[in-house]
């Protein structure tokens, strides 16, 4: 059925209006307040751009009596579309559809509660998945400052940031740690990346073998056949003898330290003891020292200048710290060195710098490294990044894949029990078709249009229409309208007779259709203003067939989902809405009432039937002066004066004129003076502009009239009861 009906842009609608309609709907308004053109709207409302309407569930057909209905479907003199329907003799027929309808009604019903579960689910899945949706979000924002650059294309939307968290939860790119992958981003992310010159190697093959020389642990002393050598081995001071020998030469032939006269032979064989070996050996020692400086200041010097190239992207502390340590322990080697060289008959051994020179290697090895990656990344920079965004979407899917593998658990769960609701809804929507078609089937053996003739003519010999009847024309399937004679009527029905005839076959069109088949179908009914020119008694029958269609809406039969009455006539909107002793408006229905201010149609809910009678309506129609139409408000006032005072009061017109002076007297002869000649001439119509104050003027002569006539009872009970005091 319809759940709301939006109006704009038709007729009086100039400004939008929501209609939310329940399942049986009263519709009260003047002629001209906008009644046809919300019935229009339901009949197609594909004719109106702005207008709209909101379905539960399907759309369903739409039958709607107005105008156009009997204008499109009913003629005087033209063949009319015969309504096929069940006879009373196909009992059998009739059992066998009414049980193949309930049991579709079943199914309906059955399809509607699978719709609810299924929307529940969805709903479910819309809440699992905005959860999960904000979480990946929340991650986003977190590594936002870093990771933009892999963002592209996804920043401004949450659910393409978490379908492409989805898309990547089984990637298979390296992960990275935290580190790793912030480095990364600083350097290839970086718009200042530059291609960097390669530090050279650093190469130290010769020291072990400059290290390991024989000089530095070998004893070098004179000659061992000398007498005197066993001497100066005795007291292991052969260094401490040939330190003295300079100073012998220049005290000659003293001793240096006794200052005894020392022999030419001693002297000799002093001098015999430290010969051309020993000289030898000293001036190798000397050569070594020479080497050794200047082999590890080069290598020394070679490490100070990788510190001073400028490379931004490595950090030299490790190797400035690495050098001091092989300086300090280039001293002490020196010293050891010069030791030997004072005390040559004395063994060394020299701290050595190989574990130092590999360090240094592998911290140059490993700036060498960086720059070689540095350079690859700067040479493939495209290739670079798109890996890079790679690990990036692997690194935040890590992060939330509790929250991914939960969600997509969920929804698996949901997906399944869809996938089996949208099967039974299947299944039951087959079982459905075959039902209805095999109804149709039989409806298309057992139908018949007569049946329908018979029943409108016996409602219009019930009520007095004998003068004319329905028959079936000779072309089948259709109907015509005849005299008792059997001549066509030819045009010549009065209004009143027209306007019953085809609201029976509207009547009867609800309960068939024009086609063999097609009985069962889910409608809307819509009728607007059936009893224009009716007298009081088919009032009443056509207020009992509308309660006969409203009841079926009510018992959900003849597929009569929602209704719509709408009518100006206040007798027949009392009639049709009379509920006899019960009070209780069921929550199936509800009143609306239709107004045109200012040219501006609006449509208002009411909880209790706003419409009681035509006397009172005139009396509402001064409830608010802010909202009194200003075109009407003259006719308002007169029709309220005419009616009580010529028929209740009886009023002396001369009489009430002469109880008011001046400009109240005025306004009072133009109210009186309209009474009499309302009577005779003056129609419903009539409008007269006027501006607010005048309004207020005229109100108050109204007033004052029941007052000065002694009828302020009247009007005060009349106010009352209209809820305008």
């Amino acid at each position: 059925m319809l759940t709301n009906i939006t109006l704009h842009n038709i007729a009086s609608y100039t400004e939008k209006v929501n209609f939310e309609p329940n399942t049986i709907n009263y519709i009260y308004g003047s002629n001209g307040s906008g009644k046809t053109s919300l019935s229009k709207v339901i009949s197609s409302c594909g004719s109106f751009s702005d207008c709209s309407l909101s379905w539960e569930a399907s759309q369903m057909k739409t039958l709607v009596y107005n105008e156009d209905f009997v204008d499109d479907n009913f003629g005087q003199s033209k063949n009319i579309k015969g309504i096929f329907t069940l006879g009373k003799e196909t009992k059998d027929a009739k059992q066998f559809i009414e049980q193949k309808r309930n049991r579709i009604e079943e199914i309906k019903g059955a399809i509607n509660g699978l719709r609810s579960t299924l929307e529940e689910q969805e709903e479910k899945e819309e809440t699992e998945t905005e959860k999960a949706v904000n979480t990946c979000w929340e991650i986003k924002k977190k590594y936002e400052d870093l990771f933009e650059p892999a963002y592209t294309g996804f920043i401004r939307s949450k659910k393409r940031f978490f379908k492409k968290c989805l898309s990547e939860k089984n990637s298979n790119e390296e992960l990275l740690i935290w580190d790793e992958i912030k480095e990364k981003c600083n350097k290839i992310y970086n718009d200042s990346l530059k291609r960097y010159s390669q530090i050279p190697k650093f190469s130290y093959d010769e020291l072990e073998k400059i290290e390991n020389n024989e000089i530095l642990n070998k004893a070098i002393v004179g000659k061992d056949d000398l007498p005197i050598a066993r001497l100066y081995n005795k007291l292991n001071n052969s260094d401490w003898v040939n330190n003295g020998l300079k100073y012998l030469n220049e005290s000659n032939s003293k001793c240096p330290f006794c200052q005894q006269d020392i022999n030419e032979n001693l002297k000799n064989e002093i001098e015999n003891f430290f010969d051309q070996s020993y000289s030898e050996k000293c001036k190798e020692l000397e050569s070594f020292k020479n080497n050794y400086i200047n082999y590890v200041s080069n290598k020394i010097e070679e490490l100070k200048d990788i510190i001073n190239i400028d490379i931004p992207i490595i950090n030299f502390e490790k190797l400035d710290i690495q050098i001091k340590l092989i300086q300090e322990k280039y001293k002490s080697n020196l010293n050891l060195i010069e030791k030997k060289l004072k005390s040559p008959s004395i063994p060394i051994e020299l701290e050595s710098f190989s574990e130092d020179f590999f360090n240094a290697n592998e911290i140059i090895e490993s700036f060498r490294d960086t720059i070689k990656k540095n350079n690859d990344i700067f040479d493939n920079l495209k290739e670079e990044k798109m890996k890079l965004d790679s690990q990036v979407w692997r690194f935040i899917t890590n992060e939330i894949m509790p929250t991914l593998d939960k969600y997509q658990d969920t929804i698996n769960g949901i997906e399944k029990a869809q996938i089996n609701i949208k099967k039974q809804i299947s299944d039951f929507e087959n079982e459905k078709k075959s039902l209805i078609k095999k109804v149709n089937e039989k409806e298309s053996e057992v139908t018949s249009t007569l049946h329908t003739v018979n029943e409108i003519n016996r409602i219009l010999n019930m009520f007095g229409f004998t003068n004319f009847k329905i028959s079936q024309a000779k072309e089948k399937g259709y109907y015509k309208l005849i005299r008792e004679d059997g001549s066509d009527v030819k045009g010549t029905l009065s209004e009143g007779e027209y306007t019953f005839i085809t609201f029976l076959y509207f009547y009867y069109l609800l309960k068939g259709s024009t086609n063999e088949s097609g009985l069962i179908q889910d409608k809307i009914v819509v009728i607007d203003d059936p009893v224009s020119s009716l007298d009081s008694s088919v009032l009443f029958v056509v207020s009992n067939l509308i309660k006969n269609i409203i009841s079926d809406c009510q018992n959900n039969k003849n597929g009569i989902k929602q209704i719509f009455i709408l009518t100006h006539n206040v007798y027949f909107h009392k009639e049709v809405t009379f509920k006899g002793t019960s009070k209780n408006k069921s929550n199936q229905e509800s009143y609306w009432v239709i107004k045109k201010l200012n040219d501006v149609s609006d449509i208002d809910e009411y909880s209790e039937n706003p419409i009681q009678t035509t006397y009172e309506l005139l009396w509402r129609e001064l409830q608010d002066i802010e909202t009194i139409n200003k075109a009407t408000i003259f006719n308002t006032l007169r029709r309220i004066l005419e009616y009580y005072f010529n028929i209740i009061g009886g009023l002396d017109y001369e009489k009430c004129i002469n109880k008011f002076d001046g400009e109240e007297k005025i306004i009072c002869k133009t109210l009186i003076s309209w009474i009499n000649d309302g009577s005779h001439f003056i129609n419903d119509d009539l409008a007269v502009h006027i501006e607010p104050e005048t309004i207020e003027k005229y109100l108050g002569v109204f007033k004052e009239i029941f007052i000065r006539m002694d009828h302020e009872s009247h009007y005060n009970m009349m106010m009352e009861k209209c809820d305008l005091t």
